[in-house]
């Protein structure tokens, strides 16, 4: 009877702390969802109460009158594009890594794992005057390369770790029927690792949709800005159009949570996998 009560007593525990957890990790988001239908001074009377008349044409106002659609397709192509591009350069190096064994190889891998503790804005001057040199300032491959080269390293390291559980005796039975390297890759690393493939492309794609300093230094051309990049317009020296700002901010949350929700069982397998090898 004891040990039932205590099992009782360590579930409800256990779950009240998850729950706690959940409301403190949502209500960022509550928050941000109010202040995006609240006007101004109903926002300096009270910051936590629901919106009394809720303005749903600030979304109208930031996407179609302030043309924000505009920056929303700018991060798309962006995030999109980069993360494409990042899976496809991160498998062709992580097969090298997992299948050959050459001179340097350790070498190498471990130069690799140094770029994930390079920051952002270590490198930002930089990167900076490297495409300024190559004259991609203002421009959409300017804006790419940096991503893909900050994504490589986390995408090399996943993609590597997930291609090295592959059996050698698979990958020498594909040998023996006459693979190339290409149809290895394609037709027997790739398919066994896609939830690696669905966890790395959500993550690039986060990370390059939130990304900041790169885009506000690289485009001050407004039709290059991305959403990230674009909120900026409405904070001021003086002023600060809070509701919004955090209807920008809802309408970069939407994709995300999209996205999440699409991938979410490849992306749970994805990263589990990996931290478990």
């Amino acid at each position: 009877m004891h040990a039932t009560f205590n099992r009782l007593g360590a579930t409800l525990g256990a779950n009240g702390l998850l729950i706690l957890f959940v409301i403190i990790s949502l209500f960022p988001v509550y928050l941000m969802f109010i202040t995006s239908l609240k006007s101004q001074a109903e926002l300096i009377q009270n910051v936590f109460a629901l919106p009394r008349n809720p303005k749903w044409g600030n979304y109208p106002l930031v996407l179609i009158e302030r043309s924000y659609y505009r920056a929303v397709i700018n991060s798309l192509m962006l995030a999109g594009t980069v993360t494409i591009i990042t899976i496809v350069l991160s498998c062709l190096a992580a097969y090298a890594f997992a299948v050959y064994d050459f001179v340097g190889r350790q070498l190498l891998f471990v130069l690799v794992l140094v770029g994930l503790m390079v920051s952002e804005v270590s490198i930002l001057i930089p990167v900076y005057m490297l495409l300024k040199s190559w004259n991609l300032l203002n421009s959409f491959v300017g804006l790419v390369l940096p991503q893909i080269a900050l994504g490589l390293s986390f995408g090399i390291f996943l993609m590597t770790t997930f291609f090295l559980q592959v059996p050698k005796d698979l990958v020498d039975a594909a040998r023996l029927d006459g693979c190339t390297d290409l149809q290895l890759l394609m037709r027997v690393m790739v398919p066994v690792s896609i939830p690696a493939i669905g966890a790395l492309a959500v993550i690039e794609f986060l990370w390059t949709w939130n990304s900041f300093f790169f885009p506000l230094v690289i485009a001050t051309r407004q039709d290059l800005m991305p959403l990230s990049v674009a909120i900026i317009d409405f904070m001021g020296r003086f002023t600060f159009n809070y509701e919004l700002v955090a209807t920008t901010c809802v309408i970069m949350f939407v994709p995300i949570l999209i996205l999440y929700v699409l991938t979410q069982r490849s992306f749970r397998r994805g990263v589990t996998m990996g931290a478990v090898k």
